[in-house]
């Protein structure tokens, strides 16, 4: 019977996809000799594993900050709710001119890479948005794309990754850097201002 994951395992897991390795692939190379090279200086900064839990949250208020200047821009107030329950910000219509009050729940993925995610638990929230916010350190290079659940379980099985056991055992997919692939499959849920306006009505 195999032991219980450690902490560090679990972790690796959640952030990379090994449904792909091959056990054993560099073995009898490993065995002909290998050498340890220890870097000097600081971490790299772009490993999402080196970054402590201050450098977590700038990439999120970085991300939220780059979201709600383009949701501004497409012509909704944003609010932010007190507590965090599963719902990062609230985009909503304000009523104003005649048009009908409406809001709509946002979850936030901001990352200073291209990384794509779901988590089954946010199956729960019917009319949830999931905005991936791509390259925050880099606002002029920033990218949201914006996902019901449902989309997002799409591009999952159009990948394959709804196949994996980290999806299909733990409820959780996570893919670090986007490949051409799945940036095609994503293209359509790249937001523009209309792709907004759009989005935001159709789930209303």
């Amino acid at each position: 019977m195999r032991s219980q994951m450690s902490k560090g395992e679990m972790e690796m897991r959640s952030r990379f996809d090994f449904s792909k390795a091959e056990p054993g692939k560099f073995y009898e190379r490993y065995k002909k000799g290998h050498t340890v090279t220890l870097l000097e200086g600081e971490p790299d900064v772009d490993d999402p594993l080196a970054l402590g839990k201050e450098d977590g949250q700038l990439t999120e208020i970085a991300g939220k900050h780059v979201l709600i200047s383009r949701l501004v821009a497409a012509g909704f107030e944003v609010a932010e709710p007190l507590r965090d329950k599963g719902i990062d910000l609230l985009a909503y219509r304000d009523g104003e001119g005649g048009k009908e009050f409406a809001a709509y729940p946002i979850q936030l993925k901001a990352s200073s890479h291209e990384s794509f995610s779901l988590d089954k638990k946010y199956e729960r929230f019917s009319r949830l948005l999931i905005a991936y916010v791509w390259n925050v350190q880099a606002p002029e290079r920033s990218d949201v794309y914006a996902l019901t659940f449902s989309d997002a379980l799409q591009v999952m099985e159009k990948k394959g990754y709804a196949k994996t056991d980290s999806w299909t055992k733990r409820g959780y997919y996570f893919v670090r850097s986007a490949g051409p692939e799945l940036k095609e499959i994503l293209e359509p849920y790249k937001m523009t201002t209309k792709r907004w306006q759009e989005k935001l009505q159709a789930i209303g």
